[in-house]
């Protein structure tokens, strides 16, 4: 993909995602502010690495095993973030989705 491209989509996402944050946020602004770069981040590296999400996909038995345990925690942890306040719990996802990303992206390095 070109980098343009690519930076156009991880700016609309990270947009979206701040926009609709704000939009339900009482409070916690700076919080909700914080989502901007650190979605644009996490689209950039996903839509980078995008082949190599893909294939996680067609993994063995164990790595499908450790995904539903991370993904089991992850979802149990940003259900008690969003019931204390909704950008702690986008943030709590985006926080997961880039610590994801960043391991995808050092093992397709390798």
């Amino acid at each position: 993909m070109h980098p343009a491209l690519r930076y156009a989509v991880s700016l609309t996402v990270g947009l979206l995602v701040t926009a609709t944050a704000v939009e339900v946020a009482s409070e916690d602004h700076l919080l909700a502010m914080s989502l901007f770069p650190l979605y644009v981040t996490v689209t950039s590296m996903v839509v980078t690495h995008r082949r190599a999400f893909v294939a996680l996909n067609r993994a063995a038995a164990p790595a499908r095993k450790r995904a539903a345990i991370v993904g089991g925690v992850g979802a149990l942890t940003g259900m008690f973030l969003l019931q204390a306040s909704i950008p702690a719990g986008i943030a709590g996802f985006g926080l997961l989705f880039l610590g994801m990303a960043t391991v995808v992206a050092d093992f397709e390095d390798l």
